[in-house]
């Protein structure tokens, strides 16, 4: 009997072993189970995270691809100069150069950054016949941008309660509007775009000589090619080549000061080149140093026709936070000249704090004009943007513009310009 429950327990001992063992191997396999489902939710997540980052390289690749845009400019006295006060160069790419970098739109909507500028605008002449002050909305600017790999597209719609020059078909416009293919070395762009002959802008609102004949910010439609490259630490180069077929017709030109304000009068066959090497003698001190030629044809529906040819040379000289910049642009028309634009030199020089909440300027801005009356404009154009808030600028400029003939001189505009503008 002993032996029989000497027997009976040792089973039941192997049998509570037996249990023990299982469940202790059930219990590790759970938790081993677990372990491989919480390293696998961890992956995932750092597979989202990795595809963010991506997406983030992509957007500031973009970014870095594309320069400012600016306004437009070209020549002729300027009879219509109360025009010219009541619509000034004002363009989101004012800030974009003032600060020296692009603005790009914050919102983000199924894969398209959307954005904007809104500008209030308050204009205070003093001493200019027929020139009254003024307080309005000056534009709109509304924005997207999108990257998908080496394609994008990017577009500036704007609009206005009135029209922004008495030639546009309308109070609203695309500023610009292209395709990109984005390369290394540079993007492709087919679509509207702003020609470029010598510095892209000078970080004015109110604008320049070029500006209001035409030759800045001046977008055509057509195809281009523009990017940068560093050689070495010591040695890069900006470059670019455009060919439009026909002009955008929405210059910043006034009326009578280029050909885009003549019914049946466009450009044909544009193109433009510009390389600038660029030397870097420090971490914040670098010179850039920039040729460009442009030629084309400007047809009419009742002549003459005329072909232009533009040469520019321009420096820019930056040491930190402070950039000194200067172009000279000469301008031949070909043909029988009778209508804008003419023969003319140009000059835009400047000094500018790139950095920091207060950001001061002073611009320079001169047309010589090689016609019968053989007159010069100038412009003379101290201004500062203060930063009051994120996305929010407060802008203020004096202008003093005149015109000074063989036979007489006059003031053409004298003006405080204040602005607010509101980037989101």
């Amino acid at each position: 009997m002993k032996r029989l429950y000497s027997m009976f327990g040792l089973v039941i001992l192997s049998f509570g072993f037996i249990v023990c063992w299982a469940t202790g191997g059930y219990a590790a396999q759970e938790d081993e189970a677990a372990e491989i489902a919480a390293l696998k939710q961890r992956v995932a997540a750092q597979d989202r995270r990795i595809s963010e980052l991506e997406r983030e390289v992509q957007q500031l690749l973009a970014a870095a691809h594309h320069p400012p845009a600016a306004s437009q400019a070209p020549s002729t006295p300027p009879h219509k100069a109360v025009e010219a006060i009541k619509t000034p160069a004002a363009a989101p790419q004012a800030m974009a150069a003032a600060k020296n970098a692009p603005k790009s739109p914050k919102i983000r909507i199924a894969g398209i950054n959307v954005g904007g500028d809104v500008y209030l605008y308050q204009y205070v002449p003093s001493g200019v016949p027929g020139a009254q002050p003024k307080f309005e909305l000056y534009a709109f600017s509304a924005l997207l941008d999108a990257q998908h790999g080496h394609w994008g597209f990017h577009s500036d719609y704007r609009l206005r309660t009135t029209k922004l020059r008495s030639f546009y078909p309308g109070n609203t416009w695309l500023q610009e509007g292209y395709v990109r293919y984005d390369t290394p070395y540079g993007e492709f762009r087919a679509g509207s775009f702003y020609r470029r002959v010598g510095l892209a802008w000078d970080g004015s609102f109110f604008g320049n000589i070029q500006y209001f004949d035409g030759l800045k910010l001046d977008p055509e439609f057509g195809v281009g090619f523009q990017g940068a490259h560093d050689f070495s630490h010591y040695l890069g180069a900006h470059y670019s080549a455009q060919y439009f077929s026909t002009d955008a017709r929405i210059n910043g030109s006034l009326p009578g000061r280029d050909f885009v304000s003549e019914p049946g009068a466009r450009a044909k066959n544009d193109l433009t080149a510009r390389f600038a090497p660029v030397f870097h003698f420090g971490p914040n001190v670098s010179l850039t140093v920039g040729g460009s030629l442009a030629h084309g044809a400007i047809d009419r529906d009742s002549g003459p026709n005329n072909t232009r040819d533009q040469f520019a040379a321009d420096a820019t000289l930056q040491t930190g936070p402070l950039l000194i910049y200067g172009e000279i642009l000469r301008q031949n028309v070909h043909g029988l000249v009778l209508l804008p634009p003419f023969n003319a030199t140009y000059a835009l020089a400047g000094v500018r704090l790139a950095r920091g909440r207060f950001q001061p300027r002073f611009n320079f801005s001169q047309g010589n004009y090689f016609g019968l009356n053989g007159n010069r404009e100038y412009i003379l154009q101290p201004g500062i943007t203060v930063e009051l808030a994120d996305g929010f600028y407060f802008i203020y400029e004096y202008d003093f513009w005149r015109e000074a003939a063989l036979s007489s001189s006059q003031i053409l505009d004298r003006s405080q310009n204040l602005v607010l503008q509101y980037h989101f």
